[in-house]
């Protein structure tokens, strides 16, 4: 009896499956969490658009090199950013028809979401340079090729705007094809250099301009990010920098940036009339010795909507108030608390309810006088809230809760202790604060990249700071140690290449979604109709939001 390869375990449920290269097997995974076909081809269509900046510069490329990089029996694609096909060159006819019969042609998807494990999507996916080869893709189908594809990202703005790819029969497959495809992006790339727009352009003449001498420099605009050689391995978020650009505008002169070990940059704008098209920040070496302990963190703005919240507590428990702190569920209404009292050097009692309250009356009077943090107060049946009521006014402890949705019930309660009621917003109205707690949250030495800390600021976190602290404690064990990147983040936090940005009222949107499709139990034809909208229509905004 023959013995199952890696692909034959995995498929029987053996998640480790030995002898399989660890971005395969991560690959496999996210290919079976997104419910691909190990069996079938099935590759979603849709008519290609080729009349886009990548494709006018990429595919003249491509055609000119592609017979003297490649042998005839090679095909050599491009796609969009979404794994789409563009452009396919191949001479040879008998692998032409192979690669038809496996929807290697143009308009079909290898979004790695649709086609699991491939050259193609598991690049774009990675943003590296991938090879997978034969039994290593998750289609079956596809067990007789090698795929070798790398992304193509922008010169100016970094970004992913497609990929080229090279694939040949399994037992055909050379060391040359990843040189290949490096020296193909190399290319592509230098025409979409010399097919910038002028704002580009002249971005990339100031960036030439400031970049003789030794010290690091980034020029940037709104979709712009160049830096030389010396900036190289800075961990540079573009947005957050470009907003803090921004801010620093009417100030002028130097600018400090604190997501960059706190260092200074000289500031020189660029303009296109009166608009600003962009800036070039020249880094003076990271000021010398440790920051200080008391220091805020790097990129947490003093002044969130926690920080305010905070004092706001405090200040009410300096005047003798009882205060309650009422929010969604892990908004972090107990930490918070917790922080102000602390700051007074207050050690309180701290009661939960949600492990019960058969002991509570014995214990609040011993604690006579004191201080109370009674947390989960909405799990206090209405009867033993009618009893707090009657007590704890007559104890003269001081009295903080925490308070998940309404809770009805506890209005005599808060009415007797004449407590102050304040509103903790959920984390998709915090998102400043989400660099923050990704820091506090991660070990020291964890270090992330700038689009994976950007994809946690776009999440909506329905499930707020407890959500957050799953999927940052389950990023850095995915990680084993190296860089976080985005192919670490839990599935449904990770951006698609060529994925937008979603607006603040977008945001709520799928917000609502969400809860209104977890209400009815991800019947999508109950959630359709509970929201007033068409199923195709939600249909559609699922696949947009990636509900």
């Amino acid at each position: 009896m023959a013995v199952p390869n890696p692909w034959e375990r995995f498929q029987l449920g053996e998640e480790t499956a030995g002898g399989v290269r660890a971005e395969i097997l991560t690959s496999w995974r996210r290919s079976r969490l997104s419910g691909v076909d190990p069996q079938r081809v099935d590759l979603p269509y849709l008519e290609p658009d080729v009349d886009t900046r990548f494709a006018r510069a990429a595919v003249p490329v491509v055609t000119r090199l592609a017979p003297l990089l490649v042998g005839s029996d090679t095909c050599l694609a491009i796609t969009n950013a979404a794994g789409q096909v563009l452009w396919r060159w191949v001479s040879d006819p008998s692998l032409r028809a192979e690669l038809d019969r496996m929807e290697v042609v143009e308009g079909f998807s290898f979004d790695e979401e649709h086609a699991g494990t491939n050259g193609l999507g598991t690049s774009l996916e990675a943003r590296r340079v991938t090879m997978v080869r034969g039994a290593e893709h998750f289609k079956e189908p596809f067990h007789r090729f090698t795929c070798v594809a790398a992304p193509v990202a922008h010169p100016l703005t970094r970004r992913a705007v497609g990929a080229v790819n090279i694939t040949c029969r399994a037992a055909e497959t050379t060391d040359a094809l990843q040189p290949a495809v490096l020296a193909l992006v190399r290319e592509v790339q230098e025409a979409l250099l010399h097919a910038a727009g002028a704002r580009e352009r002249a971005l990339f003449d100031e960036f030439l301009t400031s970049a003789r001498g030794g010290a690091p420099v980034i020029t940037l605009g709104p979709d712009v990010l160049i830096t030389n050689r010396a900036a190289a391995d800075l961990d540079v978020d573009r947005d957050a920098l470009w907003s803090r650009v921004l801010g620093a505008v009417e100030d002028g002169g130097p600018i400090t940036i604190p997501e960059l070990d706190s260092r200074t940059a000289s500031l020189r704008l660029v303009a296109d009339g009166p608009r600003i098209s962009g800036a070039v920040l020249v880094l003076e070496p990271p000021p010398p010795g440790p920051v200080p302990a008391d220091a805020p963190a790097a990129g947490e703005a003093t002044g969130s909507a926690t920080d305010r919240l905070t004092a706001l507590v405090g200040r009410l428990l300096a005047d003798g108030a009882d205060v309650v702190v009422r929010g969604e569920a892990g908004t972090g209404k107990r930490h918070l608390l917790a922080g102000a009292l602390a700051a007074r050097d207050d050690e309180p009692l701290v009661l939960d309810a949600a492990l019960g309250t058969q002991s509570w009356a014995g214990r609040l009077r011993a604690a006579a006088g004191g201080t109370v943090l009674l947390a989960h107060l909405e799990r206090v049946p209405a009867a033993d809230a009618d009893r707090l009521a009657a007590l704890l006014p007559g104890l003269g402890v001081r009295v903080t809760a925490t308070v998940t949705g309404r809770a009805d019930h506890l209005t005599r309660l808060l009415d007797a202790l004449a407590a102050t009621v304040v509103e903790l917003p959920p984390l998709r109205l915090r998102s400043a604060e989400v660099d923050g707690l990704v820091r506090a949250l991660s070990p020291a030495d964890a270090r992330w990249t700038p689009q994976a800390r950007a994809a946690l600021r776009e999440h909506p976190w329905p499930g707020n700071v407890a959500e957050l602290r799953i999927a940052v404690r389950s990023a850095v064990a995915a990680a084993g140690g190296r860089p976080i990147g985005v192919d670490h983040l839990p599935a449904e936090l990770r951006a698609r290449p060529g994925d937008r940005r979603l607006t603040p009222l977008e945001k709520a949107e799928a917000t609502v979604i969400a809860d209104v499709l977890a209400a009815c139990g991800g019947n999508k034809t109950a959630a359709a109709r509970e929201l007033g909208l068409a199923r195709p229509t939600l249909y559609a905004k699922l696949r947009i939001y990636r509900i």
